[in-house]
């Protein structure tokens, strides 16, 4: 009796073990596939290569000393040692423009409703040039631009309404991909070490990560209440991708390490009467924590490889 016990205790042993922490069915939902693009601004090649073009031109800023990529940098994915400016161009953790196609509200709280109302809005900024008809003006002193905007929209004419619509495209072919997850979930079995199999089995179960974490790029793009600092104001659940490139967590700020982000959310959040009823303290182990970071490090795309572009001249 005792040697059957035995062998049953050794095979129920091997069979747990051995099992996928998750089934791949339950992933597939994760995995990045074709961005849809509105209908009044469907995609096409030369508004990408147009949008990439202003993208860079300092002729949308003020002074004509910055552009969209001092901020939101797209060759190191926008993760910039200094990603909290505290200019006035920004108070709070500059938005990253990776996986934006992938939402749908972009700004960390509900100031826009799609891409084309960020990349406007953010034209308007105090740093950017907020007279649209000096912006167009100065686009159509550029022959080679009048050129591209009628290859791109099929007729000519620079407006503001292009000029965001092109830049917008641009944005929205900026997708990290080809992750160890991504490639595990389409087969790669060996793609994640064990210790990352384990933890999106504590990230997909028993952490919870996945009620608001979730879709291809790790966001429900709903609003929630952390309460950091007391605060009741929602926020977007961030993406997280290419998380673990990052040096600064939390819509302000508040941690510089993955590691404090993860603690923050794993004990329970801010604890306090005006955060979200989903964030419960969860109870996991040391190790299991150690395991869901380095889940979530498996998260990192290929590096994007951006050639700064150059911009036609008057």
């Amino acid at each position: 009796m005792y040697r059957i016990v035995s062998v049953l205790f050794f095979f129920l042993f091997v069979f747990y073990n051995c099992k996928e922490p998750v089934q791949k069915a339950e992933l597939e939902s994760f995995v990045v596939k074709n961005i849809i693009h509105p209908n009044n601004n469907p995609y096409n090649k030369d508004k990408v290569e147009l949008g990439k073009l202003l993208y860079f031109d300092k002729r949308l800023s003020l002074n004509g000393d910055t552009n969209c990529a001092i901020c939101h940098s797209v060759e190191i994915q926008n993760l910039e040692k200094n990603s909290l400016s505290r200019s006035k161009i920004h108070n709070s953790p500059v938005s990253s423009f990776t996986d934006v196609g992938l939402y749908r509200d972009v700004f960390a709280d509900p100031q826009a409703r799609d891409l084309e109302e960020v990349v406007k809005e953010r034209i308007h900024t105090a740093v950017m040039l907020k007279d649209e008809k000096t912006i167009v003006a100065r686009l159509n002193q550029v022959p080679e631009y009048r050129e591209l905007f009628e290859k791109a929209f099929g007729s000519p004419g620079i407006t503001m309404d292009r000029i965001v619509k092109a830049i917008s495209t641009f944005e929205r072919t900026i997708i990290s991909k080809n992750s160890r997850f991504d490639r595990y979930v389409m087969g790669e079995e060996s793609a994640l070490s064990p210790a990352q199999k384990r933890g999106l089995d504590v990230f997909m179960n028993k952490a919870k990560c996945s009620q608001c974490h979730k879709g291809p790029n790790f966001s429900d793009s709903e609003k929630h209440t952390t309460g950091l600092n007391g605060v009741a104001q929602k926020v977007k659940t961030p993406n997280l991708r290419d998380v673990s490139r990052k040096n600064e967590f939390m819509h302000n700020g508040e941690f510089t390490k993955l590691e404090d982000a993860v603690n923050h959310f794993v004990n329970g959040g801010a604890k306090n009467s005006v955060e979200d009823p989903l964030l419960k303290p969860t109870i996991i182990t040391e190790e299991e924590k150690k395991d869901l970071i380095e889940f979530l490090k498996s998260l990192e795309g290929e590096p994007h490889s951006l050639e700064i572009p150059k911009i036609p001249r008057a």
